[in-house]
């Protein structure tokens, strides 16, 4: 979702990637919230307990993945695959702020890396996830066939919006 929005803030402007940012946050308490109030013990587990490697059970999968890597020197070994988890996310996050995207490659991309950071440093990260990030990168360049980044069109979703203006500079 942020990587939408901060595509939308640069090719559409702020109300734009408000209405989405909304939009995509309301959907989401809509679907998160019912299971989170009837089973709250649940929802922790599913969403942080297994991927940190810290479910009652154990993911079968043994991958030689950095984070996995880390968790099993121990306790300290899983601070710092955690700790070099959150800075990767909040890496990712500071790069939206600094550079967003600001076409559908770009933005694809910097999702792909994202996850590809996230996938590397769980302390359960599975190997297979991998295929995300590369399936993300090969459709975005497939959308585009010319392999030229181009702005998004107008969005019928985001009520309002309308293609970025392309400024034309003269050349000497």
């Amino acid at each position: 979702m942020a990587v939408a929005v901060a595509l939308l803030a640069a090719c559409r402007g702020r109300r734009a990637a408000v209405r989405c940012g909304l939009a995509a946050a309301g959907g989401t308490a809509l679907l998160v919230l019912p299971s989170a109030l009837l089973q709250p013990g649940e929802l922790w587990r599913q969403v942080f307990a297994y991927p940190t490697g810290r479910a009652e059970v154990a993911t079968p999968a043994s991958s030689p993945l950095p984070g996995h890597l880390l968790a099993e020197l121990g306790q300290w070994g899983w601070y710092a695959a955690v700790g070099l988890l959150m800075l990767g996310g909040v890496a990712v996050a500071v790069s939206l702020l600094v550079r967003p995207p600001r076409t559908v490659v770009a933005a694809a991309d910097r999702l792909a890396i994202g996850l590809t950071t996230a996938f590397l440093l769980a302390p359960a990260g599975r190997f297979g996830y991998l295929a995300l990030p590369v399936l993300l990168t090969v459709w975005a360049r497939s959308v585009e066939p010319s392999g030229r980044a181009r702005t998004p069109a107008a969005s019928r979703v985001v009520a309002g919006s309308r293609p970025a203006r392309t400024v034309v500079t003269p050349t000497r």
